[in-house]
């Protein structure tokens, strides 16, 4: 089996020597075993503009169209047949001459949103909003794609960038009243609406909602499961099925039936061994069922506080995920090396089964994304007291409180900070950021027993 891991780096290495054909040619090696890999279409995308720019060369619409014809044959034949595979093939050949063409890039983007490989949809069409910053399709379409992946902020903002440039559109509208239906569902469910008219008023359009995304009242959970696995039934061999597997097993985890989620992404899983999204999904709900667990049994310590058995199973039982959990989080760093957040992942994997140096590596490469970097700066710092580095650690947690944050973080950040002056025995420092806390949360953590200590001891 070929390791796409390892094409991965050798393709960025390729790219971050400017051997654009070396890169190129990796990059469609791998997307050619695993058409969802979004990393590499990436590069391949990237090293075509880059390989023109070098060359000087910028083929113009009229040419790129000529000499790619039959592609663009291809692509109108393949749409009306609905074979999005090869429209996306299709699609790439046109690219490969002209990696500026608007058209073909939306072409791959759709086919891409078509074949349910979202990460890739969503970076193709976030680089179409760098030619059409005002494109209300691409904008709504985006917004579309973050709601499916979970990411209710994001989609909400494409949204009502979209609904800015053009209000008048009911689509946008209905999408904005669908994410503030999944907001509600995040802070108490649908159990608490009466109605999907409460959320979406039309009728009709409120039932197609239900069916054909994933918002589906609690109540309603059965009957979609059944309605989805009726339609598997019915064409054991559609390729779709992978796409209706995976929302029965979001169905099921949402009904807190976490056993039957993992058969059903692992039946995903035997029709497209090569979807990294469901391996990912099968690690994440085998973490929730040792959650699961774990919580179940301490509830049950907490009314038999004296049970060493139970003490033991617990104790176990999250040494088990912590293993675990390294060991994801690893293949999934493996698969996928350009992606922060699971190197970010496997970076607070590490350091909870105190494995420091290898944890500080990861947060290292974590925070080269923006996103990430207020907090692998944070736990650096946490890395280096468990080493007792304090100075490296006053070090990170300094730069850390430099970030735009929100207040409750910067109090957990300006604690840790208070705690390595301490642990340093800088303590006129530690009282300092100790006293920066008191003036805005007199109440939190030990803050004020570690100052009336400090006061004590500096006298």
């Amino acid at each position: 089996m070929i390791d796409t891991g390892k094409l991965l780096i050798k393709a960025e290495e390729a790219f971050d020597k400017r051997n654009y054909d070396y890169a190129i040619d990796l990059a469609r090696q791998i997307i050619e075993f695993n058409p969802s890999d979004a990393p590499a279409r990436k590069i391949l995308r990237t090293s075509t503009v880059k390989k023109c720019e070098l060359q000087g060369t910028k083929p113009s619409a009229v040419v790129s169209y000529l000499t790619s014809f039959s592609a663009v044959i291809k692509v109108q034949l393949f749409l009306l047949l609905k074979k999005h595979h090869k429209v996306l093939q299709s699609a790439e050949d046109f690219l490969s001459k002209n990696p500026y063409s608007i058209w073909a890039r939306n072409i791959a983007a759709n086919s891409l949103r078509q074949l349910d490989y979202l990460d890739g949809a969503i970076d193709e069409f976030e680089a179409l909003l760098t030619f059409l910053p005002s494109d209300v399709n691409t904008l709504k379409s985006l917004g579309e794609l973050y709601r499916l992946k979970g990411d209710v902020r994001k989609s909400q903002g494409y949204y009502q960038k979209a609904l800015s440039l053009k209000p008048t559109d009911l689509e946008i509208t209905r999408a904005l009243k669908d994410i503030s239906a999944l907001t509600t569902l995040e802070e108490g469910g649908w159990a608490r609406a009466k109605s999907s008219r409460e959320i979406v008023k039309d009728g009709t359009v409120s039932k197609d909602l239900e069916r054909e995304s994933q918002f589906v009242k609690d109540s309603d959970i059965p009957d979609e499961i059944n309605r989805v696995q009726e339609i598997i039934n019915k064409n054991p061999d559609n390729p779709d099925n992978v796409k209706y597997l995976k929302k029965i097993g979001e169905l099921q985890i949402r009904q807190k039936d976490l056993s039957s989620a993992l058969g059903t992404y692992e039946k995903a899983l035997k029709l497209a061994p090569s979807d990294g999204s469901i391996s990912v999904k099968i690690g994440d709900i085998k973490v929730l069922i040792l959650d699961t667990q774990i919580k179940q049994l301490q509830q049950k310590l907490s009314t038999d506080p004296a049970n060493q058995q139970l003490k033991e199973t617990i104790t176990k039982l999250q040494e088990e995920k912590k293993t675990f959990q390294v060991e994801e989080y690893r293949k999934r760093v493996s698969l996928y090396p350009t992606n922060l957040s699971y190197r970010y992942q496997l970076g607070k994997a590490l350091y909870e089964s105190r494995h420091y140096d290898e944890a500080i590596a990861e947060f290292q490469s974590s925070l080269r994304d923006y996103k990430l970097k207020t907090d692998s700066q944070n736990y650096l710092g946490l890395c280096f007291i468990a080493k007792k580095h304090y100075d490296m650690a006053i070090s990170q947690f300094t730069k850390a409180l430099e970030n735009p944050m929100s207040s409750q973080v910067a109090k957990t950040i300006r604690y840790n900070l208070a705690l390595a002056y301490e642990y340093n025995k800088n303590y006129e420092q530690a009282l300092t950021e100790y006293k920066h806390i008191l003036e805005v949360d007199i109440n939190y953590r030990d803050v004020n027993t570690r100052v009336n200590n400090i006061q004590s001891a500096l006298k």
